[in-house]
C-alpha cells in the first residue's frame, strides 16, 4: 500500500481550517463556551469529578468547556504515569482543583468504587480505545444517579482522519461482544491508507507513524474509530445512557453530553 507524501509545512491544517474561522473568531473574542455548556453548568459547580486522559485545554477557563475553575475537586486517570501528551508543568498549567491521579486503563477503573462522581470528562480519549463501549460503561458505573458525562472526540472534517469513514455503530458493539483489548490492530490498514500525515506532524514520517501504530499497546496515540453524532447517541443508548446533546464546534470538536 502507498502512504500518503508528507508535507514539509503544515499549511494544509490552515486551509482546512477556513471555512470554520468566522466562528474560530468570534469565540475568540467572546469567550462564549459551547451550545449546551449553560445546561451543564450546575453539573460542574461546586461538585466531584473524575477526567480520563487529562489535563484537557478545552476544559479550562474561557475556553469551550469551562469546568476546572467550577468544580471541588477533580481527580485524573491516564493509563500510564508517563504518556506523550503528558507535561511537567500541568498542574500549574491548567490551575486545576487536582485531587487524586489514578493510573489505570479507560476501561477499567476497579479501584473506584461505584457512584463516586458527580460528572467525568474525557476529551479526545474515545478514540484511542479499542473497546469504547466497555469505556463508557465503566464511566457510566463511577457516575451517580443523574451524573453527567462529557465526551469529546474529533470532528473527522477539520483532523488528520477527514479520509477515513465514519465506524459503523455494529462494529464497535461487535468490539465490545469481542471483548477486543487495546493490542487491537483491527483498523491498522486503514489507518496506513488514510491517516493524513500533513494535518499530523509530530507523527513524522509514514515509517515513523507505522512503527509507532505497531507498538500502539504501549503508545496509544492511534484513532481505532471515527465517530459522529448518530454513532454517539447509539452508544450511549446502548450502555443505558441519556444524551443530552451533541455539538459540533469546527473545526476540531465533537461535544456530546449525556446523564445517567
Amino acid at each position: 500500500m502507498k502512504p500518503f507524501p508528507m508535507q514539509s509545512a503544515n499549511w494544509r491544517s490552515y486551509v482546512r481550517k477556513i471555512p470554520a474561522l468566522p466562528a474560530m473568531v468570534a469565540r475568540r473574542v467572546t469567550r462564549r463556551p459551547c451550545k449546551g455548556y449553560s445546561s451543564a453548568r450546575p453539573f460542574f459547580e461546586d461538585k466531584y469529578g473524575l477526567e480520563i486522559g487529562g489535563p484537557s485545554p478545552i476544559f479550562r477557563q474561557n475556553e469551550l468547556i469551562p469546568v476546572y475553575d467550577l468544580c471541588k475537586l477533580i481527580d485524573d486517570c491516564n493509563f500510564s504515569s508517563h504518556t506523550i501528551w503528558t507535561s511537567s508543568d500541568e498542574t500549574q498549567q491548567f490551575g486545576r482543583r487536582l485531587g487524586r491521579q489514578f493510573v489505570a486503563e479507560a476501561l477499567d477503573l476497579r479501584e473506584i468504587a461505584g457512584s463516586t462522581y458527580d460528572f467525568v470528562l474525557a476529551s479526545h480519549v474515545l478514540e484511542h480505545l479499542a473497546n469504547p463501549l466497555r469505556a463508557l460503561e465503566e464511566w457510566k458505573r463511577v457516575l451517580t444517579d443523574k451524573g453527567m458525562l462529557v465526551l469529546v472526540v474529533p470532528h473527522k472534517g477539520g483532523t488528520f482522519d477527514h479520509r477515513r469513514p465514519y465506524t459503523k455503530f455494529e462494529h464497535i458493539e461487535q468490539d465490545y461482544l469481542q471483548n477486543r483489548s487495546e493490542d487491537d490492530l483491527t483498523h491498522l490498514d486503514e489507518i496506513l491508507s488514510m491517516h493524513d500525515l500533513g494535518l499530523d506532524r509530530p507523527a513524522g514520517s509514514f515509517a515513523e507513524f507505522r512503527e509507532r501504530c505497531l507498538r500502539n499497546a504501549s503508545v496509544r496515540a492511534m484513532h481505532h474509530h471515527v465517530f459522529n453524532p448518530e454513532t454517539l447517541n447509539r452508544m450511549f443508548k446502548r450502555v443505558g445512557l441519556t444524551t443530552l446533546g451533541v455539538v459540533i464546534e469546527k473545526p476540531e470538536h465533537v461535544i456530546a453530553f449525556a446523564r445517567v
